[in-house]
C-alpha cells in the first residue's frame, strides 16, 4: 500500500527478529506463498492487506492465512521446545 517502501526480504527480517528479544511483526509483501516462512524466521505475526483484498473470496483468504500462521507458530513452538 506503500508505493515508496522500501523491503528488506526475508534475510533482513530475519536478522531483525534474532536482534530483540521484542516480538516483531512482518508487514509488507506477505502473502500466502511466504506466510509460513515468515513466521518461521521469527515473525510473530503478519499484517496484510492485498493478500485478502485481491482475493474473489476474502473471507477464505483470511481463514488461510490465519491458518497458516497458527501452523507456522506451532511448528516453531515444536522445534524450540
Amino acid at each position: 500500500s506503500k508505493g515508496d517502501a522500501h523491503t528488506i526480504g526475508i534475510e533482513g527480517f530475519r536478522r531483525v527478529a534474532k536482534s530483540t528479544r521484542l516480538p516483531v511483526v512482518a508487514i509488507g509483501g506477505i502473502n500466502a506463498k511466504n506466510a509460513h516462512e515468515v513466521i518461521a524466521e521469527g515473525a510473530c505475526g503478519i499484517s496484510v492487506i492485498s493478500a485478502v483484498v485481491s482475493q474473489e473470496d476474502i473471507e477464505t483468504a483470511a481463514r488461510s492465512l490465519r491458518h497458516t500462521v497458527d501452523s507456522a507458530l506451532a511448528e516453531r513452538k515444536m522445534h524450540r521446545g
